[in-house]
């Protein structure tokens, strides 16, 4: 068998090759899309949102569906894995979001449920969720607007 680091494949002398998967991706569930960028089959895109949207506003109405994962980083040990887009002139929030949940089937419930729903009983807001979308590899940071899109033709990564 032939590992290739660089390029993150294997391959055996019989002809087999595959994709070596990395970072805990394969345990969320992620998948390969055929554009070459990854679902991201615990985490939701959603677009549509107030501009005023806080993480609690967010962790409040999406984890009534189920838990959200917390995050494991120092700088924010514990809280809700939430990432509210931002203008980065500005810095006020774009409308959208992604929100990561324990586990995919909340995930696949959260797009049943929410998508093209109000956010809060708001009135004037209507949501778009979907399974976010992220590029692999090089992909992050390249081409205009800063890397791939979330899931549905959101903001940048």
């Amino acid at each position: 068998m032939t590992v290739d680091d660089k390029t993150k494949r294997w391959s055996c002398s019989d002809g087999r090759s595959g994709d070596i998967p990395s970072g805990g991706g394969s345990l969320r569930g992620d998948k390969k899309l055929d554009d070459g960028s990854m679902s991201w089959e615990n985490t939701v895109y959603v677009a549509g949102l107030p501009s005023d949207v806080s993480v609690d506003d967010l962790a409040d109405f999406f984890g009534q569906l189920g838990p959200i994962k917390k995050s494991k980083k120092s700088h924010n040990m514990g809280e809700p894995t939430i990432h509210i887009y931002k203008d980065k002139r500005t810095g006020r929030p774009k409308g959208d979001a992604t929100v990561s949940y324990e586990d995919t089937e909340t995930a696949q419930s959260a797009v049943r449920w929410y998508n093209d729903s109000p956010f809060m009983n708001r009135p004037g807001t209507k949501l778009s969720v979907s399974i976010a979308k992220r590029p692999t590899g090089d992909a992050f940071g390249k081409g205009k607007g800063g890397g791939g899109r979330g899931g549905g033709g959101g903001r940048s990564w």
